[in-house]
């Protein structure tokens, strides 16, 4: 592990695997228009290997020094990110407490009218908006009901001010989202490659675990892999 502050240290982790991890690569690599599910997205459970890799995160954490571990759960409220935040404080704070608490602004970034639909089903049901993502780019397409990239990036910045003013000197977990790990990727590394808008996926595997040094020049001075 690399030395840092853990005073001003942010962990950050992907929630494990999901159902709709799993229904989408499905239906992407079947060629099919819509992902299968009978659940919103909101609603969606870890699979088997998702609720290994929380737990596999609750012992990471636990085989940390005491002076290194978090001592704060702030989590997005959706099913996948709740359930990891169980595997996590099981394994890894069974006998004591953490302070846990919800924020909606680490939630996934809102698709509106393409919810639900491969890559195939945006470009046949609504070719207008693909051309229009193509035009504008894909940091600034908004689709119908939904946010762009930059919007996400906007209301993580929003939390980032509130993170350090309310809890400065805590040692926090984020449990969230690929696309939240990717704008504060954005916000606080200083890199020439933006992984929000040069790519389209900005990949970020599922409990996978980041540690970003908050300060003046902030910096992610950890990133290890589940190896779930």
């Amino acid at each position: 592990m690399n030395t840092f502050d853990p005073a001003a240290t942010v962990f950050a982790c992907r929630h494990g695997q999901s159902r709709g991890n799993t229904a989408r690569a499905e239906a992407e690599a079947s060629g099919l228009l819509d992902v299968a599910s009978n659940c919103g997205d909101a609603d969606l459970p870890l699979t088997a290997l998702g609720r290994e890799q929380a737990e596999w995160l609750g012992r990471k954490i636990a085989s940390l020094p005491t002076a290194q571990q978090p001592t704060r759960i702030l989590c997005s409220p959706h099913r996948r990110t709740l359930e990891t935040a169980d595997g996590i404080i099981r394994h890894g704070y069974a006998n004591r407490r953490i302070a846990f608490s919800l924020d909606r602004r680490l939630t996934p970034k809102a698709f509106g009218v393409l919810e639900g639909l491969t890559r195939k089903g945006v470009a046949e049901r609504f070719p207008q908006l693909a051309a229009e993502r193509e035009r504008v780019g894909r940091f600034h397409f908004c689709p119908p009901g939904g946010e762009s990239r930059c919007d996400v990036v906007l209301r993580v910045r929003d939390f980032l001010h509130d993170l350090r003013r309310r809890h400065a000197g805590e040692r926090v977990l984020l449990v969230t989202h690929q696309i939240v790990i990717n704008a504060l990727g954005y916000l606080l590394m200083a890199s020439d490659q933006d992984p929000l808008s040069t790519n389209d996926d900005g990949w970020v595997p599922n409990a996978r675990l980041f540690a970003f040094q908050l300060g003046e020049t902030s910096t992610v001075v950890e990133d290890t892999a589940a190896a779930a």
